[in-house]
């Protein structure tokens, strides 16, 4: 079962949800939600796993089945990038908890990984505190850069190594968006890839771009970027151009 880190865990709460738990719940839920126990397609048809101290619900994210204030500490992995309406998603979360957890895949991962089937539908992600940002993710906004020095930035670095490989260099932070929240949060909903020029606010290659950097920047992982340089060694070439040092770029 997995756990948050251990000064980020709900010690205190006595009623905690785990949406969308799947195989692999959080450890202390005492109520497990899924869409889907029998069948199992977006939890890669793995056998669904509830808890012996958890209760399992039968229900959808949009629409949850509990009256307001039902939790303590609510946690949502890997459930708001497949759902039609994360507006509505977040303002049940919300609704229901006093407090949580969301966890997705970040843009860096998403964009990456291009061409390969997923039923995922948003990119998520928060450059900003308290606020939760979904952009769609479809064949057309999949290929789509800010036109941006970040967003330019990373067109070229996907172009210098094969993602699919190349992923698996990369720590899990680097990888995930991570979101915790208290009482409440601000949901935007965007219906289009954003321009940092074209539409006057922040884009999601900037948060990319960071992420890619720090990972890049980790002296612990100093032995496995150096694999990483020489194994793609054009994406160097990327780094020097746009000014970029790394644990293998000075």
């Amino acid at each position: 079962m997995k756990r948050l880190p251990f000064w980020k865990r709900p010690y205190f709460a006595r009623r905690i949800l785990d949406i969308g738990a799947g195989h692999n719940p959080f450890q202390g839920v005492t109520h497990v939600m899924d869409s889907d126990p029998t069948q199992g397609r977006q939890r890669g048809w793995n056998q669904l796993l509830v808890p012996k101290s958890a209760k399992l619900i039968v229900g959808d994210a949009t629409t949850l089945p509990f009256q307001s204030g039902s939790f303590d500490y609510v946690y949502a992995a890997h459930v708001l990038e497949h759902v039609d309406s994360p507006e509505s998603a977040c303002r049940e979360i919300t609704r229901v908890g006093a407090a949580g957890y969301i966890e997705t895949p970040s843009p860096l991962l998403e964009q990456g990984l291009v061409f390969s089937e997923t039923v995922h539908k948003w990119f998520v992600y928060s450059i900003q505190p308290k606020v939760l940002i979904f952009e769609p993710r479809t064949e057309k906004t999949i290929v789509e850069f800010c036109s941006c020095p970040d967003g330019q930035f990373m067109r070229e670095f996907y172009a210098s190594v094969e993602f699919g490989e190349a992923q698996h260099y990369f720590r899990r932070r680097a990888k995930t968006t991570i979101f915790y929240w208290r009482s409440a949060f601000q949901v935007e909903v965007r219906d289009r890839t954003t321009d940092c020029t074209r539409d006057g606010r922040l884009c999601r290659f900037r948060g990319m771009k960071s992420a890619l950097l720090a990972n890049c920047n980790d002296l612990f992982r100093a032995p496995r970027l150096v694999r990483f340089s020489k194994t793609f060694p054009d994406c160097k070439g990327v780094f020097r151009k746009f000014g970029h040092r790394t644990v293998f770029v000075r």
